[in-house]
């Protein structure tokens, strides 16, 4: 294997005879085609999810003669101003790569040994049990591997055949595995049933999976009534809201999210900086709609934590391709409001 003819992580697996898949673990957790893994790193195109300026992903590798055995990367490399890699940041890793499992075939297709390779790297890190366990889901389902045995448990409760005080039983890796396997599972009508009686804390769980899939328009639809409900108390729970919204954001169904975000944004509630910064975070491309981005930069010049997040949630949701020209047309709208205005003067200086 020559080191001189590698200069991508794409290419170092392509030299070792290793497959490998990446999963974006930033925002969310979702598959990065290998073509676009490979334009992000040649500098061609903007890290698609960024995440607090940097790009947070996880790769699985294997050789083919040995694919019983898997292994893990958990990478995270800064990004520049127009959401680019840093070369430097990425050749950086490569010599250390290089320098760790030497220049032989057979030391590269070592998983053991690769694996190891990134102890105390500065570009490795350790993601949340919520995140490794949504990755463990994809990965399994990607990889057309058995769901983990706590699935079919899982799978039992939110579709209401087990009883509803049976939830400390539960394994997170299964309701993470029922989040990404509802494509493939003829009992989603039964689970998007359930969710109206479905216990707080579970509830809540399952929303942080299902914001990591791709839920069905019927299973978006219970979301939004449950939404609905607690947009018409007189004190809603932004947990609540926040759950519901993080759940539907990646929808089959863009149009109901669409609706879904609106009609928080025409509420009150929506001053909430805990909600608008699940709908920065995680409903961006509802967001790219110019009469919405104008109601959610208006509700976050009025938040409830002041301008510091403003210029932060703002700061974090114009890193995002496809955001900059929505927001800066809002922030450019003759129509603001005066406090608005006086956040935007504040901002340029």
């Amino acid at each position: 294997m020559s080191e001189a003819k590698i200069t991508t992580i794409s290419d170092f697996f392509e030299h070792s005879g290793l497959s490998f898949r990446v999963f974006d673990m930033g925002r969310r957790v979702s598959k990065i085609s290998e073509t676009g893994f490979a334009a992000f790193e040649n500098a061609q195109l903007p890290y698609p999810l960024p995440f607090q300026r940097s790009a947070l992903f996880g790769i699985i590798f294997w050789h083919p003669k040995a694919d019983s055995q898997h292994f893990v990367w958990f990478l995270k490399f800064p990004l520049d101003e127009q959401g680019l890699l840093l070369q430097s940041a990425r050749d950086e890793f490569l010599v250390m790569l290089l320098e760790r499992v030497g220049e032989s075939m057979l030391a590269a297709a070592d998983g053991n040994k690769l694996e190891g390779a990134l102890k105390d790297s500065p570009y490795s890190f350790t993601p949340r049990e919520d995140k490794m366990a949504a990755f463990n889901a994809h990965a399994t389902f990607e990889l057309d591997l058995k769901a983990s045995q706590y699935y079919p448990e899982a799978r039992a409760y939110f579709t209401g055949k087990s009883a509803k005080d049976s939830w400390d039983q539960l394994g997170m890796q299964g309701v993470a595995d029922v989040a990404v396997r509802l494509a493939d599972c003829e009992e989603t009508p039964a689970l998007a049933a359930n969710l109206a009686s479905m216990p707080p804390q579970p509830f809540h769980v399952l929303c942080t999976f299902l914001e990591n899939a791709s839920p069905s328009a019927a299973l978006t639809a219970q979301l939004q009534h449950k939404l609905a409900e607690q947009l018409s108390q007189e004190q809603p729970d932004a947990a609540r809201i926040c759950a519901c919204l993080r759940a539907a954001s990646n929808s089959q169904d863009s149009a109901l999210v669409d609706n879904m975000v609106k009609s928080v944004l025409e509420h009150p509630c929506s001053r909430n900086v805990e909600v608008l910064a699940v709908i920065g975070g995680r409903c961006w491309t509802t967001l790219q709609q110019s009469d919405i981005c104008k109601l959610y930069v208006e509700q976050l010049a009025h938040n409830d934590a002041g301008y510091p997040a403003f210029s932060q949630l703002l700061a974090d949701l114009v890193f995002v391709p496809g955001m900059r020209e929505p927001v800066m047309q809002a922030l450019r709208d003759p129509q603001r409001s005066d406090l608005l205005s006086e956040h935007v003067g504040t901002m340029f200086g």
